[in-house]
């Protein structure tokens, strides 16, 4: 692990400044796996990271963040041992959940800048932040990467030897296995009142006029220190990190005279095939996926997606696994492909609201796991007899902004949150308790509404209701009936929900028209007893 061998790094410094002595790392025998944690936080806590000095309020202090999942950036799956762990981007910090159950592991710390990318090394979190790149064991800082002209935006790792990181058109390789390392040679500086490791730039990749901004950058196996990097222009190269040169820049998938499609889409999404060597899938900003050999550079076959940009590629893996491909779409539509049949095998629509950031593949399982921009995380399982997928577990919080906040129930460890997005509205219960306990109320109900009840109720696009404006509740009736009502952004009704089973409710309170003069109800109000409510016009 990466963070272990900086635990023996700073325990052989320890014990050489101590001693007088100059011993190297390497020769000192390996310390017990505790013991160099150890070593690693006494070191840590000599100094506090500038990026955790947040500036606060004299009066107020900020308790906990409630009901936030992740962001619009794409998630980070890593295997440790039989266990896999998801980390995705929650703003200014990180959390990490594990990977069988979506539940919370732990909770990055709090800082004071916007997260702009995060992979991870092990059991090592990379954050790319407004100048630097920080690195993470846990809570504590191992050091950071410094070199940027503007925030980076894509990264990845070559093992724990090299890092790639690109802002814009400007790329550059960092020598991972030096992080944690005080004295690393003229590459290394002291931050500023922190007493952290700040590594230089070990090289800079230059790329050339005309290939963009780089959108994607991959490491596929077997090829030693080489990463695909891909651009906004649609060009695709090969480097060598190590040696800093170009090996080889890809045409085949510039040939248009078979698909017809115009050259120069950007190049959106790329993954390497985990089960055959030298095949990459290649995504477009126009819905092209492209299955490329690029030892040869030769395109084997193509998809056509017709949801539009294609904004992640999953591969599913496995002794028993049927050959497919996923790939994400902005409308919040995931797609399956057979590759042994080289055609669609299913779209599953109304995945995410709001475009799909990221898809993964649990790694030898029939698990699949999204994210989107509505702030979830969704795991599917594909184990039917037909390969398609169904929704197994998952973990949101608010879709988007909220509009009406009101304690559940006298304990106030529940939270109904009202709000919209995109157009559309969200009723969501938020836990005080575990986070696991957060769930969006379905709206499946609105395809057994008569048309009577659904005029004006729903989103003719996503079949959902409009924006909440106001809600009302009586939690003594909590098992009794559904007895939480809404009104939304310009219906002539007010919806009715049931707490109990997190769902809408086929009672649509509908005034009539000569009394109300289809009038929008804009507040609604229940009695104690939960039999009355009173809709304001």
């Amino acid at each position: 692990m990466l963070a272990r061998d900086v635990g023996k790094r700073q325990l052989a410094a320890e014990i050489a400044e101590e001693e007088g002595l100059e011993l190297a790392a390497k020769e000192l025998p390996a310390p017990p796996r505790k013991l160099a944690r150890r070593a690693g936080a006494a070191h840590a806590r000599q100094g506090v990271s500038s990026v955790l000095r947040v500036r606060e309020s004299a009066l107020f202090r900020p308790v906990r963040a409630i009901g936030v999942v992740t962001d619009n950036l794409p998630l980070s799956v890593q295997t440790l041992g039989d266990a896999n762990f998801v980390t995705v981007s929650v703003g200014r910090g990180f959390q990490v959940f594990e990977g069988d159950k979506l539940r919370l592991a732990y909770i990055g710390p709090r800082l004071n800048e916007k997260v702009r990318g995060l992979i991870n090394v092990g059991d090592v979190t990379i954050t790319a932040l407004k100048s630097d790149i920080v690195v993470w064991h846990k809570l504590t800082e191992m050091g950071r990467f410094r070199g940027h002209r503007s925030s980076a935006t894509v990264m990845c790792n070559i093992g724990s030897s090299y890092l790639v990181s690109a802002a814009g058109t400007e790329v550059i390789v960092w020598q991972l296995s030096d992080i944690g390392i005080e004295d690393a040679g003229s590459a290394a500086a002291e931050s500023k009142g922190a007493g952290k490791s700040v590594l230089a730039p070990l090289g800079r990749l230059r790329l050339g006029e005309g290939f963009g901004a780089v959108t994607v950058v991959r490491h596929p196996p077997t090829y030693l220190h080489k990463v695909l990097i891909a651009g906004s222009g649609g060009q695709i190269v090969l480097w060598n990190v190590r040696t800093r040169e170009q090996i080889h820049a890809f045409r085949s998938h510039l040939n248009t005279a078979a698909s017809g499609a115009p050259s120069g889409i950007s190049v959106t999404a790329m993954l390497e095939a985990p089960s055959a060597l030298d095949i990459v899938a290649v995504g477009f900003a126009d819905g092209r996926i492209c299955m490329m050999n690029v030892r040869e550079d030769k395109i084997l076959f193509e998809f056509r997606q017709a949801q539009g940009r294609v904004t992640s590629l999953a591969f599913r893996s496995g002794a028993k696994a049927l050959p497919h491909l996923v790939s994400g779409a902005p409308t919040g539509d995931f797609v399956v492909w057979d590759l042994e049949k080289r055609k669609l095998h299913h779209v599953h629509e109304a995945a995410h609201r709001g475009p799909i950031s990221s898809v993964h593949f649990l790694p030898n399982e029939p698990l699949l796991l999204t994210s989107g921009c509505d702030n979830s995380v969704k795991m599917w399982i594909f184990d039917t007899a037909d390969g398609f997928p169904r929704y197994l577990k998952g973990r949101c919080g608010c879709p988007g902004p909220a509009r009406r906040l009101s304690f559940y129930g006298d304990n106030d460890k529940e939270l109904l949150v009202g709000g919209g997005f995109e157009g559309t509205g969200f009723l969501s219960k938020i836990s005080f308790i575990q986070d696991h306990q957060n769930n969006e109320y379905s709206q499946q109900a609105l395809d057994k509404l008569t048309t009577a009840q659904r005029a004006g109720a729903s989103n003719k696009e996503r079949n959902r209701l409009p924006p909440v404006v106001d809600v009302a509740y009586c939690e003594v009736r909590h098992f009794d009936w559904p007895a939480v009502v809404t009104a939304h952004d310009g219906m002539e009704a007010a919806m009715v929900w049931s707490a109990g089973h997190q769902a809408l409710s086929q009672t649509v309170l509908l005034p009539p028209p000569e009394i109300n003069g289809a009038s929008p109800v804009s507040a609604v109000a229940i009695s104690s007893c939960g039999s009355y409510c009173v809709l304001g016009l």
